[in-house]
């Protein structure tokens, strides 16, 4: 639904039929009292316009139609999110050299805490740069306990002062607060969102393994990006060097487990789910450096044991394979 609304075809479209709409009332209703009732009169102009925008209207019901269709496609769907998400991974999980030394910052031994008191909502950014200049100003750094896509709820502790007297609302209005996630600074929505599509895709009201298959493929690209780079270390530092914001982020480890734990629990009893699962371990395993081993070790492991609880025996020994195109 959200790619739908966003999708720039189906905003002109609609654009089209209403300017076609209200063009034409206007015409119709447009005040001719200096023209003799008798005389004949041709509104050229309007009347071209409107011939103009009806043809476009036509042609942009047929690429609607067209865009439609193409929304309702999961591969659109899929690829989509992937998209979306690489910007995200690549922001929060930069190359080993956008990082600089930094002194690990004092903890206070008794920090101030802040608890959020505004309207409800999930976060959807943070002025990180509004944020480390507030800590400089104030000579303190502040210790963030919740991340871009989580919920604040009234009392929701948002935040550890460390040396300083901030207060909630010096924090907070450098959050963004909308009703629903994004993409912005949150690369786990994407995990979020891949792993729905391909547990849907396995409820047993749906038997779709293909497209769980399809979902696998994207979740494997996503997370040899986001494995390929170090973790962050949530840290950010003033123009000094020092550091003024410790921000909440997930490491490769976490994404790794959003990602797949639903669908090793949904999909270990589909052939298909298990043989694709087995080829992305096989290339993670493979092309990422070897401090990510143990953790793809663990998700194997797990796979292991969920296909051998929920595999009926006879499909045991051809689900053992590792096949990237899952059954083909």
């Amino acid at each position: 639904v959200r790619i739908f609304i966003r999708s720039r075809i189906t905003r002109v479209t609609l654009g089209l039929f209403l300017a076609t709409f209200i063009f034409s009332v206007i015409i119709l209703v447009s005040d001719r009292a200096s023209v003799p009732s008798a005389a004949q009169f041709a509104p050229i102009v309007s009347v071209t316009t409107l011939l103009a925008l009806t043809v476009a209207t036509v042609f942009g019901f047929v690429a609607y139609l067209h865009g439609v269709v193409r929304l309702m496609r999961v591969q659109y769907l899929l690829e989509t999110i992937a998209t979306e998400s690489r910007p995200a991974i690549e922001e929060n999980f930069p190359p080993a050299s956008a990082y600089v030394d930094a002194e690990p910052p004092l903890a206070d031994p008794s920090p101030r805490r802040l608890c959020y008191t505004g309207p409800t909502g999930v976060i959807t950014a943070t002025d990180l740069h509004g944020l480390v200049e507030l800590c400089r100003q104030n000579q303190c750094w502040l210790e963030l306990t919740v991340g871009v896509g989580e919920y604040l709820g009234h009392g929701t502790p948002v935040a550890l002062v460390h040396g300083g007297d901030l207060r909630e609302g010096d924090v907070t209005r450098f959050f963004l607060i909308r009703g629903e996630r994004t993409f912005v600074q949150d690369p786990a929505f994407g995990f979020r969102q891949l792993a729905d599509v391909a547990i849907r895709a396995l409820s047993p009201a749906v038997n779709d393994p293909t497209t769980g298959v399809q979902a696998i493929d994207r979740i494997s690209d996503l997370l040899a990006l986001t494995g390929s780079r170090p973790d962050p270390t949530g840290l950010r530092v003033d123009a000094s060097g020092t550091v003024r914001v410790k921000r909440k982020l997930r490491n490769f480890d976490a994404m790794l487990v959003l990602a797949l734990t639903e669908v090793i629990r949904y999909g270990a009893d589909a052939p298909q789910v298990v043989r694709r699962l087995r080829g992305m371990f096989d290339e993670l395993q493979s092309t990422l450096p070897a401090d990510r081993q143990a953790a793809i070790g663990r998700q194997r492991s797990l796979l292991e044991a969920a296909a051998d609880a929920a595999l009926p025996a006879p499909f045991t020994e051809v689900a053992s394979a590792a096949d990237r195109e899952g059954l083909g």
